[in-house]
C-alpha cells in the first residue's frame, strides 16, 4: 500500500477541496433532520463542526439538541443568542422557553411560555405548553401557595373482585380436599368508580414548605355489593430544600370500608430524601414505618409495619420523551397479636415507563413484583405461607383540554403461593374521565 501524502504537501486547490468536503459533513440540514427525528444524541457531536456566527440557524437546532442530551446550560445560551437575533420566531421562543424549563430557571420559562401561548398557536401547541405550565406549577410550590384538585369518575369491570380462588373444591395440607365457602370463590362484577383529592402547600420560610391533604376514591360494584370498598387519607407533613436535595416528612392516616363498615385503619411516617442528580434524573430514599389495625374479629391480624425503599425517575428528551420509573423497598410487617403466621416479611420491585406520542396522549406501561414470607406455620395446616405476586399495568390517557381528560386501563394481577387457598388470577378494566382544578 502507498504511503498517503502529509496534508503540507497537497496542493492548495485539493486542501480547500477537503476542506469544503468537511463542512458538508454537517450542514445544518443534516443537525435539524436529526434534532426533528427526535437524534439529538447524533446532531449534538455535529454542531462542532458548525460556524454559528455564519449560520444563525445552528443556534436554534444545536440549542435544542444541547437540552435534549441533559446540557441544558449550553442550550439556554445557545437559544437565547437566537431570540436575540430573531425575536419574531416563535419556534425559537419556544424552544427557549424549554430551555429554561430544564435548566430549572422557573420565572424565565414561564414568561416565554405564556407569552407563545399569547400568540394562540395550535392546539397541540398549546396543550404542549400548558403540560410545562402546569409542571411549574408543581414545582413553584416551593416558594408560592398551591392548590390542586381533581375528582374522577367511571366505569369497570373486575374478573375476581374478591381475589377469591378459581373453583370451590380444592386440596389442602393436613386436610386434604376441602370446598371453600361461595365468599372465598372467585366473583366478577362491573363496577362504578369515584374519586377526589385535594392538596394544599404553603412555603413559610426559604427551603420551607408544609403541605397537608385529603383523598379517597371506592368502587361500587353493580352486584355484589358486599364487596364495595371504600378508602379514604389524610396526610400533612413538611419539605425542606437545599440545593439538589429535598427532604420530606409526611404523616398519613388510611381508611378502608368494606360494604360500608370500617375494616382496616393505619396511622404512618415516611422520610423521603429526593436527590436531582441531573436535570433529567431524580433518585430517592424513603424509609417508612405505620401501625396497621382491623376491626372485629379481623384484629388478629393488627400489625406493625417498618419498611425502606429506594427509586429513581430518568427523561428522555427524545421522540415521544420516555420517563421511567423504577423502585425497589423491602420491609417487615410484625403482627402483634400472638399470631406470627400473619407476620410476614416483604419485598417488592416495581417499574414504570410512559410515553407521549403527542401532547394530546400518554401512554404507560408498569410490572410489579411482590414476595411475601410469612414467619410462621399456619394452624392445623402446619405448612409456612409463602406468596408471590406479579402486576401489569397498562394505560391510555387522552387530554381534551387543560382540565378534563380521560384515562383507559387494563390491570392483570396473579397471586402464586405455595397453598393453593391464597391463589388467584385477576383481569380488571376501567374507563375513567377526569376533571382538574387549575
Amino acid at each position: 500500500m502507498p504511503r498517503l501524502p502529509r496534508l503540507r504537501s497537497l496542493p492548495l486547490a485539493a486542501c480547500c477541496l477537503l476542506a469544503a468536503m468537511a463542512a458538508r459533513a454537517a450542514p445544518i440540514d443534516d443537525v435539524r433532520a436529526l434534532v426533528e427525528a427526535g437524534r439529538s444524541a447524533e446532531a449534538w457531536p455535529l454542531c462542532a463542526q458548525l460556524d454559528r456566527s455564519a449560520q444563525p440557524e445552528a443556534d436554534l437546532w444545536c440549542g435544542v439538541a444541547a437540552v435534549d442530551v441533559g446540557r441544558a446550560g449550553e442550550g439556554v445560551f445557545a437559544l437565547e443568542r437566537y431570540t436575540l437575533q430573531k425575536p419574531d420566531d416563535v419556534r425559537g421562543r419556544l424552544e427557549l422557553a424549554r430551555a429554561y424549563f430544564y435548566a430549572g430557571d422557573d420565572p424565565r420559562s414561564r414568561r416565554e411560555f405564556e407569552a407563545v401561548l399569547a400568540l394562540d398557536p395550535p392546539s397541540a401547541v398549546r396543550i404542549g405548553i400548558q403540560r410545562y405550565l402546569d409542571a411549574l406549577t408543581s414545582r413553584e410550590s416551593q416558594y408560592r401557595p398551591q392548590l390542586l384538585a381533581f375528582v374522577e369518575a367511571g366505569v369497570g369491570y373486575d374478573s375476581n373482585l374478591n381475589a377469591g380462588v378459581a373453583q370451590a373444591n380444592i386440596a389442602l395440607p393436613v386436610l386434604g380436599p376441602v370446598t371453600v365457602a361461595d365468599f372465598g370463590v372467585k366473583k366478577s362484577a362491573g363496577f362504578g368508580y369515584l374519586a377526589g383529592s385535594v392538596q394544599y402547600s404553603r412555603p413559610v420560610a426559604p427551603g420551607w414548605t408544609l403541605f397537608a391533604g385529603v383523598a379517597g376514591n371506592g368502587n361500587f360494584y353493580f352486584q355484589d355489593q358486599e364487596f364495595n370498598l371504600a378508602q379514604a387519607t389524610i396526610n400533612a407533613g413538611g419539605s425542606y430544600q437545599a440545593g439538589a436535595n429535598t427532604f420530606a416528612l409526611t404523616y398519613a392516616h388510611g381508611e378502608l370500608y368494606l360494604d360500608g363498615d370500617r375494616y382496616r385503619w393505619s396511622d404512618g411516617a415516611a422520610l423521603e430524601w429526593r436527590r436531582q442528580v441531573s436535570e433529567t434524573m431524580t433518585v430517592s430514599i424513603i424509609p417508612q414505618a405505620a401501625r396497621i389495625s382491623y376491626s372485629g374479629a379481623n384484629d388478629v391480624s393488627d400489625a406493625d409495619f417498618y419498611a425502606i425503599g429506594i427509586g429513581a425517575r430518568k427523561i428522555w428528551l427524545t421522540t415521544w420523551q420516555p420517563v421511567l420509573n423504577v423502585s425497589a423497598y423491602g420491609g417487615r410487617e410484625r403482627d402483634t397479636q400472638g399470631r406470627p403466621d400473619l407476620g410476614r416479611d416483604v419485598f417488592g420491585v416495581a417499574a414504570d415507563v410512559t410515553l407521549s406520542p403527542s401532547p394530546f396522549w400518554a401512554l404507560n406501561a408498569g410490572f410489579a413484583y411482590l414476595k411475601s414470607d410469612y414467619d410462621a406455620p399456619i394452624p392445623l395446616l402446619d405448612v409456612t405461607r409463602r406468596d408471590n405476586n406479579y402486576v401489569v399495568n397498562l394505560a391510555a390517557l387522552y387530554l381534551f383540554s387543560r382540565n378534563w381528560s380521560a384515562r383507559a386501563e387494563y390491570q392483570y394481577a396473579k397471586n402464586a403461593s405455595n397453598l393453593e387457598l391464597y391463589e388467584y388470577q385477576r383481569n380488571l378494566v376501567a374507563l375513567k374521565v377526569r376533571y382538574e382544578f387549575k
